[in-house]
């Protein structure tokens, strides 16, 4: 018997030139490049440094919270005149001057009598109306600096409102 021959058959592959059509990656790419660009001057980025509690290990137990609240000192710019509040203890309030200014010389006593008092605090609320003029503002924060030595009695300024 003859062996018989398998037949192969040859496929020939013709090769075409093919156009790419890139019309429309084109223009979802003119659409989108803008896009982006106006949104990302919108947006803005942020980071908060936020001081989270460790857990106690196990076994041990948390102090319980002290009696005293921490000391706070607080300006109140009032009216009639600047309010003090250091610690729990609310001080007389500071009348206006005859020209209707703050009398920054008498906040600035007050405020030096505190800080012998508390030397290791540095902070300090300074809250005011909204309708307060800037000057005044300005005047009271320049009363808490030790204008002899070029210091600030309480460098952590924070500015707030006074609720109604």
């Amino acid at each position: 018997m003859k062996p018989r021959r398998r037949g192969h058959r040859r496929h020939h592959h013709i090769e075409r030139e093919v156009d790419l059509n890139i019309t429309s990656f084109m223009t979802l790419l003119v659409v989108l490049v803008p896009f982006l660009l106006t949104t990302a001057v919108f947006s803005r980025v942020s980071a908060l440094t936020i001081d989270v509690p460790t857990p106690a290990p196990a076994g041990e137990q948390m102090a319980p919270p002290p009696d005293t609240p921490p000391f706070r000192l607080v300006v109140r710019l009032e009216r009639n005149g600047v309010v003090i509040v250091a610690g729990r203890d609310t001080l007389p309030p500071v009348p206006r001057t005859a020209q209707g200014g703050y009398d920054t010389a008498a906040v600035h006593a007050r405020l030096a009598g505190i800080k012998q008092a508390h030397p290791e605090h540095a902070a300090i609320d300074i809250l005011s109306r909204p309708d307060t003029p800037y000057e005044d503002l300005v005047a009271v924060m320049d009363a808490d600096g030790d204008r002899a030595a070029g210091t600030l009695l309480f460098p952590d300024i924070r500015l707030g409102e006074v609720g109604p």
